[in-house]
């Protein structure tokens, strides 16, 4: 643990990370704090020990500063192999400050491997689907934010340099802890003719001042000098390069998308995702975890990427709309409708390049750290102006005994003179408190496995087989899915992105004679194709079934075999 680090665990109670160095007896991962990078990968080593049976740690690349980013994959050979079942996919900390989703991810992990022996369900889950799970996408930044003196708004993206003022230079003037705590607070000047004045019930809190009233305070925002001599502070911090408006999909510059890039996938970890995830076909559903709002997002994120097909979007609000039940308080929307317009994010290029739903989780949730209105309703909309402050602090006080909160200090500024700082601290916005880490942990890898057991499971039934004159025979055989995941996206089939499922009847002696896809049973409509009637391609929809028919000549015994991309394969015997 560096130095930093030790200055502020010591300084505050609030548990921030632990080394894991698990004892040779049977260990237990806990969540009532976070793992800093190293711990994360001591962890993932340890369930790859134990579980070696089930489970393959590698790394699939490096980031900008030479880190390895870990995948663990977890699948039960016994079963089959890992690409002949349905894939889920897992990952969190995109954004290198928003450091609980790894936490999740890893809880994920724990929890399938842990509970195999002792919870069916879980064990029908590990021998039935494949789980591949990133917990740290941006291995740079959330190392950076446990190593170098932290703020939970800064350490957002890739470490590439960037000009972000247009000066030239790139990465010059960077927030600072300029005096040396070990965190980057706010920084507040007094002003009278500031815009901010403190909170008569609190004097911690600023609020705004009234059109006219006169000021008490200039909030010079977080710690740091004017290094270039420009007049402004911090405008040119380490990188600018989001990794989630860098992927390729409807890929917009700069100017259009800030934070974009120079062309898409020029970060290298999403470059190595992106080629790692190419590799895995059978993945049907993603999980990309952030950290703020208690959302479940769903694309498009953008008018750029059109409507989702119907029979998708149906997919997605039965997925959404129990989330909201396993995860209280979390609302289920559309990204680019209800949230805001992102290009070349790693959600949209999942499921308009790929064909793969999926969703983001936005963890926290601010109700959580304040003390309720006097209405007694939550929601930000609930608290009078000044007032959210206020309960947070009341929140502090009385559940971390003030700890989420350094009182204002003076501070003789090298630029500014006698100025003040202070403010929220690194773990009070975005990111939980750790004793709220256990049940946030909890229910979104509940929604995580409540979205695998929906992965596509496809039942073969033989229908009839029915004698029709002139040594002919008819065989009908239903291919069904009791479950929410379709076997293949109507996106994906109307893009082209794979080829459909094929069922195919084979045997010794058997002659096929002709076959397609019952669209009515009762009146006999047949959907026939015009080659190869052995092989017919189709999908399987979202709580649905495909009939099918084959008209055979011949006599013994054939095998019909489903063969998919999605949700794996299946066979059945008949005798003819």
């Amino acid at each position: 643990m560096n130095k930093n680090l030790i200055r502020l665990a010591v300084v505050s109670f609030i548990a921030v990370s632990i080394p894991f160095s698990p004892a040779a007896d049977d260990t237990r991962l806990t969540f009532d704090h976070y793992y800093d990078g190293p711990a994360v990968l001591e962890a993932l080593q340890y369930l790859n020990r134990t579980y070696s049976d089930y489970t393959e740690l590698r790394s699939i690349g490096q980031s900008e500063e030479g880190r390895d980013i870990w995948l663990f994959t977890i699948n039960n050979p016994v079963t089959g192999r890992d690409t002949d079942k349905p894939g889920i996919y897992v990952d969190g900390t995109i954004h290198g400050n928003e450091i609980q989703a790894a936490e999740v991810c890893l809880y994920v992990a724990n929890y399938l491997l842990t509970s195999y022996d002792t919870i069916p369900a879980i064990k029908e889950l590990v021998d039935n689907r494949s789980f591949y799970i990133i917990p740290i996408v941006n291995v740079d930044n959330r190392a950076r934010f446990f190593e170098d003196a932290a703020s939970y708004s800064i350490g957002r993206t890739a470490r590439v340099p960037f000009d972000d003022d247009r000066d030239g230079l790139a990465d010059e003037d960077p927030d600072e802890d300029i005096d040396g705590d070990g965190e980057i607070l706010q920084m507040r000047i007094k002003d009278p003719f500031g815009d901010r004045k403190s909170h008569p019930d609190d004097p911690r809190v600023m609020i705004r001042t009234e059109p006219g009233e006169l000021g008490e305070w200039r909030v010079l925002g977080r710690e740091g000098i004017d290094n270039d001599n420009d007049g402004r502070l911090n405008e040119d911090g380490p990188g600018y390069l989001d990794m989630n408006r860098n992927y390729g999909f409807k890929w917009q510059p700069p100017y259009v998308q800030g934070g974009a890039g120079e062309f898409p996938m020029s970060a290298r970890v999403n470059k190595a995702i992106a080629d790692f995830v190419i590799t895995k076909p059978n993945i049907c559903f993603d999980f990309a975890f952030h950290n703020s709002g208690g959302l479940i997002v769903r694309g498009p994120g953008s008018k750029l990427a059109g409507h989702y097909p119907s029979s998708d979007v149906a997919v997605y609000d039965f997925l959404g709309e129990e989330g909201e039940k396993i995860l209280p308080g979390y609302r289920y929307i559309i990204g680019g409708q209800d949230m805001y317009t992102t290009h070349g994010d790693f959600d949209e290029f999942m499921f308009s390049n790929l064909g793969i739903f999926g969703f983001v989780g936005e963890l926290f949730m601010g109700s959580q750290e304040r003390y309720p209105s006097d209405t007694g309703r939550g929601g930000d909309e609930s608290y009078p102006r000044g007032r959210r402050e206020t309960s947070k602090q009341k929140f502090s006080d009385n559940l971390t005994q003030g700890t989420m909160f350094r009182d204002w200090k003076e501070f003789d500024h090298p630029q500014y003179g006698k100025i003040e700082i202070g403010g929220w601290r690194p773990y009070s916005s975005r990111i939980g408190q750790p004793f709220l880490l256990p049940e946030m942990c909890h229910r979104n890898a509940s929604l995580v496995l409540f979205t695998a057991r929906h992965a596509p499971d496809i039942t073969l039934e033989l229908l009839e087989v029915k004698d029709i004159g002139n040594g002919l025979r008819r065989v009908r055989v239903r291919a069904s899915n009791e479950n929410a995941i379709p076997s293949l996206s109507q996106n994906a089939v109307r893009r082209k992105i794979y080829r459909k499922d094929m069922l195919t009847i084979a045997g010794s002696g058997i002659e096929v004679v002709s076959g397609g896809t019952v669209d009515d049973l009762v009146f006999d409509r047949v959907d026939y194709v015009d080659h190869r009637p052995e092989r017919i391609f189709t999908s399987i929809p979202s709580f649905g079934k495909r009939d099918i028919q084959w008209i055979v000549r011949g006599r013994g015994r054939a095998t019909v075999t489903y063969d998919a991309i999605k949700a794996g394969n299946q066979s059945l015997t008949i005798d003819l």
